[in-house]
């Protein structure tokens, strides 16, 4: 009974690590407005902030998940959760949007020790079916928290200023950091590198030349690409001229979504043989994808619209624990460095498409880019079935 309620902990804490980050970028989207017109800087400075963030939580990953494997998890989560709280404060003291993009940087770069810590915790601590399981809801939490952070900013912005949002992540930092102090260090000593700290980033040579992980590694940076590209036209798309929707009509489309992205999560981890799930995900989401951008070439109405998004993200969350567990699995003896990496390249893969999907028509170049990704997250789907 002990261990399933350390367990049932275990999933609860790492969850909330892995939603750290999203909740980062995301929970402020709906305030870069307010932000612009707090600090009377141009629109493009502000939308700076989010890339700076964006920036730090993968130049993040990359640094903690190799010194983890080198000094252990429970430590460096504690301290990164510490220096997330100062440079949130710092952002909030801010004199003008130049500093304040600074500190997002930093603040970025202190976050990225919540999602590379709770891959890393749960590879550490779990095997088989329950690693599966585990995977599956922070894999579920990946996807849903950028969908949700949203609209509770948006929610927040109701009824206070931006910098409530701010507030919100001390808050969440603060409860993050009690529920670490009662976490057990998940790897011990004698399963550290003893390697000194400079040649412990060479850990990702061995890393990136391992043919499963790299092609599972696709698999998730393709299908979060997807995501992506869904998260960041969404609302140009939805509330604009063709739709329409009001603030609380896109919430909650939103959080429609979101559920079905948990669902088919949750659906992947059911599956005995974890390539079934990389077979039907991958077929489904180039499948519904191509329905999404034709309903959106024909401006269909907004229920074919939402049918097919929400087909498309429950296939994404079919096929991403198992892409995820796989990766982790072929790197366990390097599992933060393997995290780090992960996490580090789902950004990545955001950071390029987001700007794509803006390029010339929203509704086409939208339909385009989900087409693309999903295409090559079904193509990584099928060679990962095959070789690894």
């Amino acid at each position: 009974m002990q261990q399933r309620e350390n367990h049932t902990m275990l999933i609860w804490v790492m969850g909330a690590l892995m939603a750290f980050p999203p909740f980062v970028t995301d929970l402020v989207l709906p305030a870069l407005p307010a932000i612009s017109e707090y600090f009377g800087a141009s629109v493009s400075l502000t939308q700076m902030s989010l890339t700076a963030s964006m920036i730090g939580l993968a130049l993040g990953q990359l640094v903690i998940g190799p010194l983890s494997d080198k000094y252990g998890r429970k430590r460096l989560l504690i301290i990164s959760i510490a220096l997330f709280f100062l440079t949130t404060v710092l952002c909030l003291v801010s004199p003008n949007i130049y500093v304040f993009n600074v500190f997002r940087v930093l603040q970025g770069m202190a976050a990225s020790g919540g999602v590379v810590m709770s891959r890393s915790i749960a590879t550490d601590r779990t095997r088989g079916p329950l690693l599966n399981k585990v995977l599956g809801v922070l894999s579920a939490i990946n996807g849903i928290a950028p969908v949700a952070a949203p609209v509770i900013g948006g929610i927040l912005l109701r009824f206070l200023d931006w910098q409530a949002c701010f507030v919100v992540l001390l808050i969440f930092a603060l409860a993050l950091f009690l529920s670490s102090l009662k976490l057990r260090e998940s790897l011990p000593k004698h399963r550290r590198s003893s390697a000194p700290v400079l040649s412990m980033f060479k850990n990702y040579g061995p890393v990136l030349t391992n043919p499963t992980f790299i092609i599972a590694l696709l698999v998730y940076s393709f299908s979060a690409s997807v995501i992506f590209s869904y998260v960041s036209s969404s609302t140009f798309i939805l509330q604009g001229e063709v739709y329409q929707l009001s603030s609380v009509g896109f919430s909650v489309c939103f959080a429609i979504n979101a559920v079905f992205i948990g669902l088919g999560c949750a659906s992947g981890g059911r599956f005995r043989n974890e390539k079934t799930p990389l077979v039907i995900g991958g077929i489904g989401i180039v499948v519904f994808a191509i329905f999404a951008a034709v309903m959106l070439h024909i401006r269909a109405p907004i229920v074919l619209l939402e049918i097919s998004l929400i087909l498309m993200l429950y296939c994404f969350g079919i096929l991403q624990p198992s892409a995820t567990a796989i990766a982790l699995r072929a790197e366990r003896d390097r599992a933060g460095t393997a995290s780090a990496t992960i996490g580090a390249c789902g950004f990545i893969a955001g950071g390029i498409v987001s700007p794509l999907v803006g390029l010339g028509d929203i509704f086409d170049s939208t339909g385009i880019v989900l087409i693309v990704c999903s295409a090559l997250t079904c193509l990584a789907s099928f060679v990962c079935v095959k070789k690894c």
